[in-house]
Parts: structure tokens; sequence; C-alpha cells
């Protein structure tokens, strides 16, 4: 595999190459120029408290020179700076400010060149000077009228190295300026007048290479998902995160080098959409991991309501870890997210559980969990489930050798040194002569390298699991706590038989107290109305004027 990819790198980096691609920009060296390199080299004066780039036109004028930076976040403008950054577009602005009645033409020569050296004999031997090569020139007439005004000054266009420019207007020598030039590859035209050339262009230049790579990024990501089990489990989100910043640094702090890369690689593209297409395939293998908890527990001795000894459960600490079971194996893989994780399950050993005599486990009817284990009491946890996940780490930069006359010492790593100088150079080497962008392949060389200089670890599993009987002594502890329960509901019976006991002797009382008084009050009146005698309800005697009258 590390030798299919280094195979398909090297293609990506030759291909302008083998394809032929036109160096655009070149010109034929010319080591006689009517300019001196001293002459070259002035670039005017400036003034204190004036921007950088300002020269008098004149008594009454002034003008300043300016161009557009590169890259997202810049400003729309900027002054030239003798020395200072490089102008990548292949234009510069120069603006007027001129008073009276000036001509409304200013003829601007532009002068490009390259630094070189030529060498000179002598009467004492041979000797090297530096010269002014490449040298090239064109005349510009820039409308330049009363007042405000702008001009579009346009450079001759350098893609494979950085030049030097230097120019001044004519009528006003003192109006002189000297900055370092480098066309930005977006600045390279492209022959496309109509929506079918963009189309073709389209398809040709990037769909070609975007396609392929979107279903060879998907294909190694389901290959690599069936030996890892599943990705770094970072989301869409956190890929996109991963994949924008490379993407904002070129084309932001490395404009040049990002604008070069889209318009001459777009293989550069095709790469990105193969990314893309590996993550979505790893990510959508997330969805299969189970949950399993890991739980330890103490038996301590209690006392239960009736007095009785028993035992009572304790939840002391757990666990709770994601992966997948393998039926045919009878085992757990664990897994951890991450980067480094998913590297070291890629090359390393997963952290596989053997279950294939585990007793002690459960998974209850609503649990949210694939399976719950019981862990050893008599075991610290941190000893009863040991989990050590496949990582990755960097090989030691020095290394142990037993050399000659000095024994044993350190040195280079050579599995470091190796890869990571090849990669640098033949990065630098290559792109350089392809693209004329050495840091970019220094850059892609370490990406390269970095398989090589690293080594996973593989990771472990184990656990001390709870013995047979521990599932027996929960279950007694189920029952006993069932029957507590019961014991608990039994005496609430109770309670309220007892005070509806209590209530039903009172109501019976009640209820015969009321029952004696009626019968006796009944019978009462019975007694008298037949001894012809009427109750005096107010407690006195009606019947003696009778008696007295038969007396």
């Amino acid at each position: 595999m590390r030798r299919g990819l280094l195979v398909a790198i090297a293609l990506v980096v030759l291909l302008p190459a083998m394809l032929g691609l036109p160096a655009a920009g070149q010109q034929s060296p010319a080591d006689e120029s009517e300019y001196s390199l001293e002459e070259l080299r002035e670039g005017g004066r400036s003034h204190a408290g004036a921007p950088p780039s300002m020269r008098f036109l004149g008594q009454y004028g002034s003008a300043t020179l300016r161009h557009e930076p590169v890259g997202f976040g810049t400003d729309e403008w900027a002054y030239v700076k003798p020395g200072g950054e490089t102008v990548q577009k292949n234009e510069v602005t120069l603006r007027t400010i001129r008073l009276g009645d000036p001509d409304s033409a200013l003829t601007v020569r532009v002068v490009s060149w390259n630094e070189g050296e030529r060498t000179i004999q002598t009467e004492n031997g041979t000797r090297t000077e530096p010269v002014a090569r490449n040298v090239s020139e064109q005349v510009i007439e820039a409308e330049a009228g009363r007042g405000y005004d702008n001009s579009t000054i346009a450079l001759p266009a350098s893609f494979e190295e950085q030049q030097h420019i230097t120019m001044w207007v004519e009528e006003y020598p003192e109006a002189r300026w000297h900055f370092t030039h480098r066309s930005v590859g977006t600045t390279r035209p492209i022959d496309i007048s109509s929506w079918g050339d963009f189309l073709s262009a389209l398809f040709w230049k990037i769909g070609v290479w975007a396609i392929p790579a979107l279903l060879i990024g998907g294909a190694l990501g389901r290959r690599h998902r069936e030996r890892a089990i599943v990705g770094p489990q970072w989301g869409l989100a956190k890929w996109g995160i991963a994949l924008s910043i490379p993407i904002g640094l070129l084309s932001t702090y490395f404009a040049f080098q990002g604008s070069i890369l889209a318009t001459r690689i777009p293989q550069g593209i095709a790469l990105i959409t193969g990314i893309l297409g590996y993550a979505l395939v790893l990510e959508a293998g997330d969805m299969s991991l189970e949950k399993f908890l890991f739980r330890r527990q103490e038996l301590e001795s209690a006392t239960t309501p009736r007095g009785e000894e028993s035992h009572d459960s304790r939840f002391v600490d757990h666990a709770i870890k994601k992966g997948v079971r393998r039926e045919r194996n009878q085992e757990l893989v664990l897994i951890e997210p991450g980067l480094s994780a998913y590297i070291g399950r890629l090359r390393g050993q997963v952290a596989a559980l053997d279950v294939s005599d585990l007793v002690t486990h459960k998974k209850g009817q609503d649990s949210p969990f694939a399976m719950e284990i019981e862990l050893d009491p008599e075991f610290d946890f941190r000893d009863a489930l040991i989990h050590k996940p496949p990582t990755i780490s960097r090989k030691p930069l020095m290394s142990k050798a037993e050399l000659p006359l000095v024994g044993e010492t350190e040195i280079p790593n050579l599995g470091v040194v190796v890869p990571l100088g090849a990669g640098v150079g033949l990065g630098w080497l290559l792109a350089d002569q392809t693209l004329g962008l050495p840091g970019v392949g220094a850059v892609v060389g370490v990406i390269v390298a970095l398989p090589f200089i690293h080594e996973a670890t593989d990771g472990g599993a184990e656990t001390e699991p709870a013995p047979y009987h521990f599932t027996q002594a929960e279950a007694s502890l189920s029952f006993e706590a069932e029957e507590y329960s019961d014991s608990k509901l039994l005496d609430e019976y109770r309670r309220i038989a007892w005070t509806e006991r209590m209530k039903t002797p009172l109501d019976a009382k009640r209820q015969s107290t009321q029952f004696d008084e009626t019968v006796s009050r009944e019978l009462s009146e019975t007694t008298l109305g037949d001894l012809g005698i009427e109750e005096d309800v107010d407690g006195s005697d009606q019947s003696g004027g009778v008696a007295s009258g038969d007396d």
C-alpha cells in the first residue's frame, strides 16, 4: 500500500511535466543590456510622511504606485513597497495628482530583469561580477490628466521565477520605482469564451480527475473501515474543518502557491474530492457501534426487616464502552474515538475482549446497553477492566548504536532521518522542476514520509468477570428485596386492617346504643297505652282527677 501511495504521489507531481505543459513567461536570456545593474537597482527617492511609493511629478504633481494583493481577507489595494512584498498580478496602478495645465499623457518605461553573473577575463585570471540578465523593456503611454487620475500599467508575465521590475516616467526621471514581481497562477489566460467552453474545461480538466478520485476514495474508505471497524468518529463537521484549514491557508497566506496549484494541477481538486469520498464512507459506519456496561459491585452483610442475616449489594463503579460484537470469534471489540486510535486500529491490532466463557453478564429488557458485564468485586476497578486502545506514535529521533572506538552512543535514527530526508529532497526537486514551487514540494514530501516515521502499538483488552455464584447472590438479593417490598406492603395492610377493626366496634357500640334506646321507648309506650295511662311528656301525671271522681 505504501509503494502504491508513493507511485500515486509521483504521478500527480510529474504529470504536468509528462503532458508537456508549456512554461509560460520564459524569455530568451540576454547578457547585454543598455542599462547597468546599478541603474536598474535605483528605485527613486521616497519622502518622509508620504506613502512609500509616492514620487513627485515636477513642482505641481505627484504619483503613487499601487497594486492589488492576492488572497481572501486582504485590502482592495496596497502601495508598492520597494524591497517589500512581491507584486503577484500582471499589472499595477499609477495614481496621479496634477495641478495647473499639464499634458494628458505620460511616457512610462517598464524594464524587467533578473540578477546574474558574468565571468571577466583579466591579466590576473578570471573574476565574476553581478549583471542584469533577461532584460526586456516596454514603453506605455499612460493617461494622466488634471486632478486625480488612474492609469493601469501592464507588467510582463513571469510564472516560473521572480523577476525585478524597474519603471520610471520619462518626463520626470525622479519618478522612479523598483520592486519584485512574480505572476500568480490565476492570471494565466484561459481559452473560455462560452458556456460550452466552460463546461468542457470543467469536465476535461477537473471532472476526469475528480470522479475517479471520488470512487477510489470511497473504495479505500470501505476497505479501511472493514479493517478498523469505524473511522475516527469525527463527524462531517470536523472533517469539513480539517479540509478547510489547508484550503484557507492556500487561499490567504499561501495565495500564490494555492493559485498555481489550482490552475496548473487540477488533480489537487480531485484529491479533495477523493478525501471527501473517503470521509463519507468512514463516517457512514459509525452507526454500527453498540454500548457495553462494565460494572463492579460489592456484597456487604446486612439484616433484613425480619432480623435475619442476608446480603446487600452496593454499586461501586462502572464504565461504558463502545464497540461491536463478533459472534463468530466470541469477542467484544472496544473502540475509542480519535484519529490516533483510528490509525492504530488500521495499522495495529484492535483491542478485543474474549467473552466465550463469560457467564456473569445480562441484558435487561429495556436496557440501552447491548450487554451488562459484572466485574469481580475482589479486584480494583482498574484491574478488573483493562482497555488499551491501539495508538500510533512517532519513532524516536535518536537511537543507541555501538560505534568503533567510541562505544555505545546515541546517533540519529535512520528510520526517521532517511524517510524525511528522501521525502523533502525529492519533493523539493520535483516541485521546483515542474511547478517552480520547491517549498510546496518539500511540505508534500514531509506528508508522504509521515507514515514511515510512525509505528503502531497494538491494543489490548482484559477483564476479570465476577464468578458464577455472584449472579446467584444477586438473584437472592433480588428475591429478598421483593420479599422486603412485600413485607412493607403487608405491614401497611395490617395497619389499615387494625384501623378498620378499631372503627368497627365503635360503630357497633354506637348502633347498639341507639337500638336499645329505640326498643325501650317503644316498649314503654305500648305498656302504658294498654293500662289507659297517657304518658306525660312533661313528666306530670294526668290521671289524678279521674281517680278521685270514682272514689
